[in-house]
This record gives structure tokens, C-alpha cells and sequence, in this order.
């Protein structure tokens, strides 16, 4: 059996493929903003390696100790790039630069990022900017250097088949044209304007993405900036790393990007259109998405007092706070009538019908109304973790 070792810059030696030549060739495609090299294996094996297993191949590697079987070369280059990219993102390797599920493309210098959602087309609206004459940085995974620019990891975008309904002519025209590695699931694409591995570039905006086919022209909005904060804490590769740890990286970021959604159907049109409000600096709509706890409990006292719980971080943002649980690690946002609440129980231990007093007044709402939704607000704290008595709840009765 053939063996040959796949070396990349930075990382040396870091894949094993054995008896898999078209894998060989599909790899070293698919990376066109590296400079690998493939030599006869020696010595031990690098932790991920490839093996033709009958009609496919099995990969194994730190995170697939039990092995991976995979049943075409496409789908063996897709697993073993992202095993690259983590090699790459790896803590142990570079402590600073953090892994962002997102895709993004330069306009005017400066980079536009879109985090991964689910079926959202991010892939295939990036490769719209690349046919629309923009650089590509990536369709899936950008480093966040700790200067907060973002780094090209030099791996081609790849497209999920088969393509949506809909496109324009003069994209399906470009994939045709670009059109690289693939099979019945997946194709890679080698657009002429893709930027190399280690580029950065500062970034210009959060861009989060809506489809609707209904839609007759795309339109953007701009949203608080705890949408975009929201988006990046669950799309990062930091797993060893609690979020109270990634705020210092991600907070200051989004108190100076715009945070902006674009609605669109067709993905051309709306690369064109997101790329024009971009480069003019155009004044876009607001909409409010503030979100409040929600609470599944039951009825509190109104008498308790509650007060913040220890190891609870929060973390203003413009109008809104965001508040991570130590313990469980889990992620709370509050819109600004949460936020103040927040403000007042950390100056002193306050019941429902205090905080009621206290922001009928600021907030120019009725009394019952706003107690009400206190009550709510309140209870999701308390089934959150992040409120607990001032006192045992029997002493107080």
C-alpha cells in the first residue's frame, strides 16, 4: 500500500493518508491558499490519517478515536479539512487566535462576516460576492486574531447539492466556471479571488442572514448589537474556553461593528445590495430584538427579596446585558428593562413589589402591567440559577 505524509506551513506534518491517491489529489485541491506538499510517509504516523476502507476510506484522529467511514473522496477531503482547521485553531498551537463559524468576504478592505446558520445559504451568498467581483476569505471557519481582524484559513468554499432554486444565470454561470472537486452531495468551488492562508484584513461589519423566497428585493436592517454577540458565542471553536472568557475577545468587537440582517431570496442580488450599503455607509432600518428570561416556573412571592447569585458574570452591551452562569456556563440576555432590573438587585437584595415601585416611575408604565412582567422576568432568573434569596425563603414568610 502507497503511503504518502501531507505537509502544511505551521503545521508540518500533520495527515497520513495510505492507499487513497485521488483523496491525495482532492485535498491538495481543495487548499488552494495553502502551499502543501505530499511526500513517501516516514516514521510515525501524524495523529490524522486516512486509510482506503473497500469501496471508501475511514479516517481516524484525536477527536474520531473509534474512526470515521466515509464513502467518497469528496466527503473524506471535506472531514480531513475540518480536522485541519482545527489543527490550525488548536489552543495548543496559538492561544490567541479564536476559530469563527462564519463566512466572509472583503468589501472595500475590510471584512463583512456571516456566522453560521442553519441552512441560511452563507455558503453560497459568499460565492455570490466572489461572482459579483469580491474577495473571498471563506465560506465556513475565519481566525479572530487578538488585534480582532480577521485571518484566511485558505480552504475552498464548498456548495451543498443540489443547488437552490432560483439562482441568478450569471451565478450559476460562475460555479460552472469555478466548479472543483465534488460528488452527489457536495461541490468545491476555486473562485479567482480567494484570499491566502494568514491574510487578515479589519473587520466592517456582523451580518446575520435571512431567506425568504417571498421576498422581492433583499433588504438590510440593522439590529442591536446582542444579535451579533449572541450569534458569535455560539459559533466559535473555543470549546475549552468558558464564555466568560471569550467576552473580552468578542464585547469590544461588537461595540464597534454594526450588527445588520440581510433579507434576501436571491443571493446575487443581495450581495450587491449588502456590498452597496457597505461601501456608501448607507443608513439602514433598526429593528429592537431584545430578549427578556423566560420562565416555565410558577408564582414568586412578592415579598422575597432576591439578589444576583455569586460566580453569575454580566456583561453590558449597549441597551442590553448578557449574563453567563459559572456554574453551567450557560448564556442569559436581557433587553433594557431586564438590564435595569439586573442594576438594582446588585445595589441591594429587593422583593417583586420594590422593583415594581422602583420602575413604574422610570419606565412611565402602569403599575400591574409592569409587575406582571417583573413576575416573569424575575421567575427566569430564579429557574435560571441567577437570583437566589436574600434570606431562606421560610425566615421570610
Amino acid at each position: 500500500m502507497a503511503a504518502l505524509d501531507l505537509s502544511l506551513p505551521g503545521l508540518g506534518r500533520c495527515l497520513r493518508l495510505v492507499d487513497a491517491p485521488e483523496v491525495t489529489r482532492t485535498l491538495v485541491a481543495t487548499l488552494p491558499g495553502w502551499t502543501p506538499s505530499v511526500c513517501p510517509a516516514r516514521g510515525g504516523a501524524p495523529a490524522i490519517r486516512l486509510y482506503r476502507c473497500g469501496a471508501g476510506y475511514r479516517q481516524y484522529a484525536p477527536a474520531l478515536p473509534g474512526g470515521l467511514d466515509l464513502p467518497t473522496a469528496t466527503a473524506a477531503a471535506s472531514s480531513l479539512i475540518a480536522d485541519l482547521a482545527g489543527e490550525v485553531l488548536a489552543a495548543d498551537r496559538n492561544q490567541d487566535l479564536l476559530g469563527l463559524h462564519c463566512a466572509s468576504v472583503e468589501i472595500d478592505g475590510r471584512l463583512a462576516i456571516f456566522p453560521e446558520a442553519h441552512r441560511a445559504g452563507k455558503s453560497t451568498l459568499s460565492l455570490a460576492f466572489a461572482a459579483a467581483g469580491y474577495r473571498l476569505f471563506g465560506d465556513d471557519v475565519l481566525g479572530l486574531t487578538p488585534t480582532g481582524e480577521g485571518m484566511a484559513l485558505g480552504i475552498a468554499p464548498r456548495l451543498r447539492l443540489p443547488l437552490p432554486e432560483g439562482l441568478a444565470p450569471e451565478l450559476l454561470a460562475y460555479f460552472h466556471r469555478h466548479a472543483g472537486p465534488g460528488d452527489c452531495r457536495y461541490r468545491f468551488l476555486r473562485p479567482s479571488r480567494l484570499a491566502a492562508h494568514g491574510e487578515t484584513r479589519p473587520l466592517a461589519a456582523i451580518v446575520l442572514l435571512e431567506r425568504d423566497a417571498g421576498l422581492a428585493a433583499a433588504e438590510v436592517v440593522r439590529l442591536s448589537p446582542g444579535e451579533g454577540l449572541a450569534q458569535l458565542l455560539r459559533q466559535n471553536f473555543a470549546d475549552e474556553r468558558d464564555d466568560a472568557a471569550l467576552m473580552p475577545r468578542l464585547l469590544p468587537l461588537m461595540e464597534r461593528l454594526p450588527c445588520l440582517l440581510l433579507r434576501y431570496a436571491e443571493p446575487l442580488a443581495a450581495a450587491r445590495e449588502l456590498a452597496r450599503v457597505l461601501r456608501a455607509g448607507v443608513e439602514v432600518p433598526a429593528r429592537e430584538a431584545g430578549r427578556m428570561v423566560a420562565s416555565r416556573g410558577g408564582p414568586l412571592v412578592p415579598s422575597h427579596r432576591w439578589r444576583p447569585a455569586p460566580r453569575v458574570h454580566a456583561y453590558p452591551l449597549g441597551d442590553e446585558l448578557f449574563l453567563i452562569h459559572g456554574p453551567s456556563g450557560g448564556i442569559h440576555r436581557l433587553n433594557a428593562s431586564g438590564h435595569a432590573v439586573w442594576a438594582l438587585l446588585a445595589e441591594e437584595a429587593l422583593s417583586l413589589d420594590a422593583l415594581a415601585d422602583c420602575l413604574a416611575e422610570h419606565f412611565d408604565r402602569p403599575r400591574t402591567t409592569l409587575a406582571r412582567d417583573l413576575h416573569a422576568l424575575l421567575a427566569g432568573l430564579v429557574e435560571a440559577g441567577l437570583v437566589i434569596p436574600a434570606e431562606p425563603l421560610a425566615d421570610a414568610s
